[in-house]
């Protein structure tokens, strides 16, 4: 379990690094609870409380992303309309959470060992999950999308071809990356798309920043979970 005392990281930079490429359920709260709780107060010896709101999804790895309840599952219309003035204010008034959800008296309880926001997370630039170099004639897609760390759906993938194209052409993309293929939506058309955010980095190479998976009604979210460079 994450939430050992000994596997909390002791650093910010360590902190961001260990919430890098593992799936983090997402989960919601009241945005005054969240403002009032202080990440760099909060420890495994002194854990802050947040009170979640539904629906609730339990990580088996006690790693979760909370936004506030009135961000909610908007935070899928968020990333569809490509709006990144939205995603910016979710980076920014979310946590990144380490901790262990219980229920008390019937309302679920998030113990919260560690904490740390999307935004200072990803402003200390945290490796990538992993590198998959791309243009060198193969096909690419295979080798993204069937990195370990991206199986967390059943039927979704990470991207397609034409959402690919967009990330390797542009300065910065967010929208949904994945959908069922045209063959294959008479027989899966209710598999939801898969969004994500990606940015051109300083050494040319592309890195999804963020990514949403979205299977019946949990969302599963991803911190840089892949870079993308030339081969």
């Amino acid at each position: 379990m994450l939430t050992d005392v000994s596997t909390i990281p002791g650093s910010v930079a360590e902190l961001a690094q260990a919430f890098v490429g593992i799936p983090l359920s997402v989960v919601f709260a009241d945005g005054e609870e969240m403002e009032a709780l202080s990440p760099e107060n909060v420890s495994p010896d002194a854990p802050g409380t947040l009170t979640l709101e539904a629906p609730v999804a339990w990580s088996d790895s006690d790693a979760y992303l909370v936004l506030p309840s009135d961000i909610g599952m908007e935070i899928v219309d968020i990333l569809a309309d490509s709006d990144r003035e939205l995603l910016g204010e979710a980076m920014r008034d979310g946590l990144l959470v380490l901790g262990e959800l219980s229920l008390e008296d019937d309302a679920p309880q998030l113990r919260v060992e560690a904490a740390i926001s999307p935004r200072l997370a990803l402003a200390e630039e945290p490796d990538f999950a992993a590198t998959v170099a791309v243009g060198g004639g193969g096909d690419p897609l295979p080798a993204i999308n069937r990195l370990a760390h991206l199986q967390v759906t059943v039927l979704s993938s990470l991207v397609d071809d034409e959402a690919l194209e967009k990330m390797l052409r542009r300065r910065e993309f967010a929208g949904a990356s994945w959908r069922v293929p045209a063959d294959l939506r008479e027989r899966l058309g209710s598999v939801s798309p898969t969004y994500a955010w990606s940015k051109r980095q300083a050494d040319g190479s592309v890195g999804v920043e963020f990514a949403l998976f979205v299977e019946d009604e949990e969302l599963i979210a991803m911190l840089r979970p892949v870079r993308l460079t030339p081969p």
